[in-house]
């Protein structure tokens, strides 16, 4: 069962994404964006489907760049993407106690409600807990910003954000994901992060 926790956390909505950040991730200040293609655009492998969804590259809609990632989202609850390193296996290595800062912009066909999310694991890869964004309604016309800051909790090695669901919408629908970046905003004391090499 996932459970928040108690650590500082925020969903902002930013300027319509059509005019705002860079090629480089989502807006915001920060180190180095930890995911390694933002937008799709070398591959989608690192962008996994989750719950049932189904992950496809889309070159006639972006809010950056030339493309973005086109989710196609069953009736579940928990359904939605995954973002990872670009081999689709290897999860984004993290700093316990560190800030870190997941957005990306996004929009829908339909205005159903999803969250973003931070799930975080031990180094052998074990679950520790998520962090839970609020939930919000997708934009339908243009791309918007969303972000999510957490501190990784003690023992975090490693982190899968995501964007899901959280309950049934109703019908399926289509998700589109651009922009994406997650970065540490400040490091615990001694500790860094390197973003892995693109294979």
């Amino acid at each position: 069962m996932r459970r928040s926790i108690g650590i500082a956390l925020v969903i902002a909505l930013l300027a319509a994404a059509c005019g705002g950040g860079g090629g480089s991730g989502g807006p915001g200040d920060g180190g180095s964006n930890l995911v390694n293609d933002s937008n799709g655009e070398e591959g989608q492998e690192g962008y996994v489907g989750h719950g049932g969804a189904t992950v496809s590259l889309d070159s006639n809609t972006s809010s950056v760049g030339s493309a973005s990632v086109k989710v196609e989202i069953p009736d579940a609850a928990g359904a939605g993407v995954q973002v990872w390193q670009p081999d689709g296996l290897t999860q984004t290595p993290v700093t316990a106690g560190g800030e870190y800062q997941f957005s990306a912009d996004v929009k829908g066909d339909a205005g159903k409600s999803v969250r973003m999310e931070i799930l975080w694991h031990r180094a052998d890869g074990t679950f520790l807990v998520t962090t839970l964004g609020e939930i919000f309604s997708l934009p339908t016309d243009d791309f918007k910003g969303f972000t999510l800051a957490a501190e990784a909790p003690d023992e975090a090695a490693q982190a899968v954000p995501q964007i899901v669901t959280d309950a049934a919408p109703g019908a399926s629908f289509t998700l589109w994901i651009d922009n994406v970046s997650f970065r540490e905003t400040s490091a615990a004391p001694g500790s860094s992060v390197t973003p892995p090499a693109t294979p």
